[in-house]
């Protein structure tokens, strides 16, 4: 009988090392801002991306790379995959904030014979926001037509826009009348 004999030795690896996945900040949708970008990334070379979103979000475009644009508050999870496919996840959330600033025009303002100009009493409760008045109806404004209290001169319809820092906005009006009554 033959005796001799052949060995070879097969090596066999294995590659389990899962990529890491930063689905990155939450962000926030307001009434100027109505879509933002996701800053999802991995450090792990040559992943692919996949984002999902859920409870109510919206992906209008990007759902495979790493910086989708989004449009709706929801929840969206990213799952990095990388070459080995192995692949890790994370989320992100995004927010709605619309809530309108509040807007107080102050009271109704009357001119006369002694009365030439009048400063209106406008005002807001709500931090950081921005007045605009507008003239409409035979007013018009002197000066400080973006303060709460612009100096008027005339009859007529004096509208205040109050804009929030989310760039959500209300208005209210105040008007402004002429007493030509003579005295007596």
């Amino acid at each position: 009988p033959n005796t001799c004999t052949a060995t070879d030795v097969a090596l066999v690896t294995s590659d389990v090392n899962i990529p890491d996945a930063n689905a990155g900040p939450d962000k926030v949708l307001t009434c100027s801002t109505t879509s933002v970008t996701l800053s999802g990334y991995s450090a792990t070379p040559g992943v692919t991306y996949s984002w999902v979103a859920s409870n109510g979000g919206n992906i209008v475009s990007g759902a495979t790379t790493a910086t989708p644009v989004v449009n709706a508050a929801g929840t969206y999870t990213l799952t990095v995959t990388s070459a080995n496919s192995c692949s890790a996840v994370d989320i992100a959330l995004v927010t709605l904030d619309r809530t309108a600033p509040n807007a107080n025009a102050g009271p109704d303002k009357v001119l006369s014979c002694t009365v030439s100009s009048v400063t209106l009493s406008g005002s807001s409760t709500t931090a950081g926001v921005s007045y605009a008045w507008v003239a409409s109806n035979g007013g018009r404004i002197v000066s400080g037509a973006t303060t709460a209290t612009p100096l008027v001169d005339a009859p007529g319809t004096y509208t205040l826009t109050v804009t929030a820092t989310n760039g959500c906005t209300s208005t209210d009006v105040a008007l402004v009348t002429n007493d030509t009554s003579r005295p007596n």
